[in-house]
This record gives structure tokens, sequence and C-alpha cells, in this order.
């Protein structure tokens, strides 16, 4: 989509119109099918996906440029205007201080650390949802798997780290123990994961426009038994329904054909049958004749 449908070089995908991003999620639902009930859950997914793929094309299409080449299949109307952008001076002075804060000590907390590699937060934690046969995970083991160092177990960055033993010693003051001499080393975690990530998110500073530091905004953030129905878009439930009208239709048609195939299946071996007495009538006369 990024190369076939993208006519205009949006430097971010919040600047793509809705009607276009919706138009992207249409293209998407054609390639795939799951129940209505889902398509929301589906909708948020997909978007969130799309924003970070968007961002890291840009990124490499620019690393591309500043190497005095050009990538390959793009649209030439699409590159023209991103090298537009990227050769303003607003542009470069953006991209200057966004790297001068990512290098910030952050009050003596130092620069931001994970270890996850090429990995992305969003992927690890379907990669934990996947681990954990297909159950959403609490944001305390995201961050924590997200920023362990797996060499020495222990979270390098220390702004993360002061976050997760924040909430630690929040769950185990909420959790009840175990044992009736109230041995706090035997007490059980029983909050919710929705409660675990309210703890989270309130532990974890925010950055510009709300975004949490260290956390992917995902849609496991959101609640996991809500009251509310879940929305469907009136246009993929009507996709959704023609494609199993067109199912239905083929299937019928299909046994339409096999009902006329064995007709004249019937058909054929009735007139073998009186080709067959029709010869044997004429042998009989032939051999009366001579």
């Amino acid at each position: 989509m990024m190369y076939s449908m993208l006519q205009i070089g949006y430097t971010k995908w919040s600047e793509i119109p809705q009607e276009d991003q919706e138009l992207w999620f249409r293209q998407f639902a054609q390639e795939f099918n799951w129940h209505p009930d889902h398509t929301e859950t589906v909708r948020i997914r997909f978007k969130a996906k799309a924003m970070d793929s968007y961002t890291k094309q840009v990124n490499a299409w620019k690393k591309v440029w500043q190497k005095n080449k050009r990538p390959r299949n793009i649209n030439g109307r699409v590159f023209e205007q991103l090298i537009v952008h990227w050769q303003k001076d607003e542009t470069a002075e953006t991209s200057s201080r966004n790297s001068k804060n990512r290098k910030s000590d952050r009050g003596g907390k130092g620069m931001y650390v994970h270890n996850l590699g090429a990995c992305s937060m969003s992927t690890k934690e379907d990669e934990l949802i996947e681990a954990n046969d297909g159950n959403p995970v609490d944001r305390l083991q995201l961050i924590k798997v997200a920023h362990t160092n797996k060499k020495t177990g222990q979270i390098q960055d220390l702004l993360i780290k002061d976050v997760v033993d924040l909430v630690e010693t929040e769950i185990a003051s909420q959790s009840q123990p175990l044992s009736d001499d109230g041995d706090s080393v035997g007490a059980s975690t029983n909050l919710s994961r929705l409660q675990i990530n309210e703890m989270v998110e309130k532990a974890v500073p925010k950055r510009k426009g709300g975004f949490l530091v260290g956390l992917a905004r995902r849609a496991s953030s959101y609640p996991a038994s809500s009251s509310q129905a879940p929305y469907a878009d009136p246009m993929i439930l009507e996709e959704l329904h023609d494609k199993g009208e067109r199912i239905v239709a083929l299937e019928e048609q299909n046994a339409t054909i096999q009902a006329e195939n064995a007709t004249i299946l019937a058909e054929l071996a009735s007139q073998k049958k009186t080709n067959a007495e029709i010869m044997e009538k004429l042998n009989r006369l032939f051999a009366s004749s001579s």
C-alpha cells in the first residue's frame, strides 16, 4: 500500500486523511476474514501497525536520499514531496532536537535503553501474547521483558527500573497473603490485568501527545471486559456479508451443475440402453431374413 496507494508525501501517518486511512483498512479487509464483532479490535491493531510501519518506511527512504540515491518503486511525486520536507530548516532543527532529547540524561537517569534490538514494542507484545496461548499480558510484564538485559538479568534503564519497582511495590501492598501468618512472601497477586495496566500507566512518564515512555499504545491497554457493545463498521460488515452471499451462491451453483450432470449421465445411460435394444432387434431381423 505504501508504494501503490500512497499518492502524497505525508511525513507521518497522522497526516494521512482519515478517509485514506480507512481506504487502506478496507484494502486490508479484502485479503482477510474475521468475525464482525472483532472489526474494531482489528482496526485498532491495524492502525497501530500501519503507523509503526509507515514511520520506519519514511525513515528508510530518508536514509536512501541522504546517500544521494533513490528508493526503488517509490511514487515519484511522493519522493519529491518528502525531499522538500527533509530539506526544510525546521525539519533539520526538529531532527536535531529529537536526537538531543534521546541522548539527554533525563534528570540523571541516563539515555533511554531497551533490549528489543530491531524488534518493536508492539511486536514483542504480540510474541508474549502468542507465548501466553493468545491471552493478553499486562504492561508490567511487557515493560520488564523489553528492558531486562538477557545476560545480566537487570533493567539497565534507571527510569524504567524505578517504574517497575514502584508498580511491584504497589502490587505487593494490594495483594492478599496466602498463609495465615501473614507472610508477605506467600502473597498472591490477585489484581486484574486492567488494574496492573493502570498502575503502570500512572507510573510511567508521559511524553508529548500523551505517549508513554517505554511503551507502545496498543489495543491491549483497553479494558478487557467492557460493557460497551463492540463497534462494527457498516461498510466492512456489508463486505463480509457480500462475501458470504457469494460463497452461498457458488455453492448453490455447484449443486445445480452437479444435478444437471447427473441428469445428463442418466439420459446418456438410457439412450445407450435404447441403442443396445435397437441393435439387438436389427441383428435378429438380419438373422431371420438370411
